[in-house]
């Protein structure tokens, strides 16, 4: 297994953690399902929760090793 792949495999399941460990917002359900008030479209970034920010700098370093295999592995 190449060392791009395992790196993949940690953020990935690093990120699914993150995402299960949210709290859930009042109504609405979870942030795993989308429950987000008027004030959490409205936010900025440096105003998110420290798993909020994780989330995003994960979900952003998921979708970039996502776009250069599909590039290295064509």
């Amino acid at each position: 297994m190449e060392w791009w792949m395992i790196v993949q495999i940690i953020i990935c399941v690093a990120l699914i953690l993150v995402v299960m460990f949210q709290p859930r917002k009042a109504g609405m359900g979870g942030g795993m399902f989308g429950g987000m008030t008027r004030a959490d479209r409205s936010s900025k970034f440096r105003s998110l929760p420290v798993l909020s920010k994780l989330t995003v700098v994960l979900a952003a370093a998921f979708l970039i090793f996502s776009f250069l295999f599909s590039f290295l592995l064509t």
